[in-house]
């Protein structure tokens, strides 16, 4: 390409809005990238684990710039492994189709049913109807609502259905700027938090899940997940509601003025529909198999099957099970079933990918030496407690995640993960890494940039940067408080 040619992409680049930090990662990724794939390898490590390790710092610096859509940095893989000579086409390509990629996809078809037919509204609505009339109680309620429907649907389509509702009860209430900020960040942080419940209720637990299963041979249940995943979020609940509601008070005028809207908005729901109710119970299926699957395999005729299979049933019953919807009804004409193939277009097919290339450079890294080599390079931590290997894992990626994407910094920093656990040794020390880092990742309070709850809700206009930031550092601290004290106690590291 000429030197006017190459102005002429800069400029068009320009002028499709990229930022200065997207330039610089643009042309950055490759710079750095090339510089550790060139550099004279260290004392055992071979040249070809270099350039896995410069693929790598590529991928990390253009998925946290974003200047470069995450699906096609995804797919860097498939063309760089095979000319480094990293493993066969089977072994690079495989990740793409893993079966944890293959549960997201079932998952969020599932969610795209629930969220058509408006089914979450109706039990977000439901539970805010029992929280009570006082704003400290209807805080709670918003959070409680928000943190059970972000176990199963995306984290940022939980804040964008919820953070009108609550706009629209703080104005009413005439609670003023502090009501509104409160409910706007407990919504916001409630959704960061309940996706911490399942292994669907946000990519980084899946990617976490995905890389035991390929690189460490642990499989993580469903259950198993739920099983951490689950106390974790209900200890943080009630602290991120203690942080959102301090110094706010309330009077019977406003708390009953803000119950008003949420009768309104419930009054207007109306009688379950038919395709609603159809949706629910291909929903609750779906959940209930997951929670017992671990019981159903010891039956005879189902000792095959697994999460990835039960999420790509719930998502062909979405295909298959009629809507019942009558003729006038929004959705109704756009296919016979509760789904049809143009509602599959909102899948977000990014983050799918983003599994897959994750996936792949991390069985590179392993493949390459490059784990191992770390692994030696850790060694001398060997020694160090567990728990304040927790502590730095966990703080680290925490406030990591505030300036980039919790998928970018967990995909990247798994392998260092990896490398460190077999430093430690063992199966278990494995799991003790990567399940508090996958937790961690979730829990980005400060900035709008941190995560998609942070956005929506800053976007909103009501909440500033410096009342987000001095909210989301002590929720911060809490957060790291309680994974690390979990682990501790779940590990045995109080004695």
């Amino acid at each position: 390409m000429s030197d006017h040619s190459l102005d002429t992409e800069i400029g068009a680049a320009r002028a499709r809005g990229l930022s200065l930090g997207q330039r610089i990662g643009l042309f950055g990724g490759p710079v750095v990238g090339l510089a550790i794939a060139l550099a004279p390898p260290p004392s055992g490590l071979e040249p070809q684990a270099l350039w896995v390790a410069g693929l790598l710092a590529l991928m990390a610096i253009w998925w946290a710039a974003e200047a470069v859509p995450i699906a096609i940095t995804s797919l860097l893989p498939l063309v760089a492994l095979p000319l480094m000579g990293m493993g066969t086409m089977r072994e690079i390509t495989s990740p793409y189709a893993n079966d944890v990629v293959l549960l997201l996809l079932g998952g969020f078809i599932v969610a795209i049913g629930v969220e058509k037919w408006n089914l979450h509204r109706r039990i977000a609505l439901n539970i805010l109807m029992v929280s009570g009339a006082r704003i400290k109680l209807l805080i709670a309620g918003f959070m409680v609502a928000t943190a059970a429907l972000s176990m199963w649907i995306s984290n940022g389509a939980t804040t964008m259905m919820m953070a009108p509702i609550a706009l629209s009860v703080a104005l009413a209430s005439g609670g003023g700027q502090r009501v509104a900020v409160a409910l706007l960040l407990g919504v916001a942080y409630a959704a960061s938090i309940g996706g911490l419940g399942t292994p669907v209720g946000t990519p980084t637990n899946l990617i976490a899940i995905g890389w035991l299963e390929e690189n460490a041979g642990v499989t993580v249940s469903f259950a198993d997940w739920m099983a951490v995943g689950v106390p974790v979020m209900l200890m943080m609940l009630p602290a991120a509601w203690l942080v959102v509601t301090w110094g706010v008070k309330s009077d019977p005028q406003t708390a009953n003025a803000a119950r008003g809207v949420i009768v309104r908005e419930h009054a207007g729901l109306g009688r379950i529909s038919t395709p609603e109710a159809r949706v629910a119970m291909v929903f609750g299926a779906t959940a209930l198999l997951w929670i017992l699957r671990e019981q159903l395999v010891k039956l005879p005729l189902l000792g095959g099957l697994t999460d990835m299979g039960i999420a790509i049933m719930g998502a062909m019953a979405m295909f298959l099970v009629p809507h019942g919807a009558r003729a006038g009804e929004p959705g109704a004409r756009k296919s016979w079933a509760l789904l049809g193939w143009d509602d599959a277009k909102a899948v977000p097919w990014d983050v799918v990918l983003l599994f897959g290339g994750g996936l792949a450079v991390a069985g590179a890294v392993q493949r390459s030496g490059l784990a191992g080599w770390l692994g030696t390079a850790l060694g001398g931590l060997e020694g160090a407690a567990p728990l304040l290997i927790i502590l730095v894992i966990v703080t680290i990626i925490i406030f990591l995640t505030e300036v980039m994407s919790n998928v970018a910094a967990m995909t990247t920093f798994l392998p260092v993960l990896g490398a460190l656990a077999v430093a430690l040794g063992g199966g278990t020390e494995i799991t003790a890494l990567v399940m508090p880092a996958a937790l961690a990742a979730s829990c980005a309070f400060m900035l709008p940039i941190a995560t998609a709850p942070n956005a929506v809700v800053y976007g909103t206009h009501q909440v500033t940067i410096g009342q987000m930031a001095r909210a989301g550092f002590f929720l911060n601290l809490l957060c790291i408080v309680v994974i690390v004290g979990f682990f501790g106690v779940r590990t045995g590291a109080f004695g």
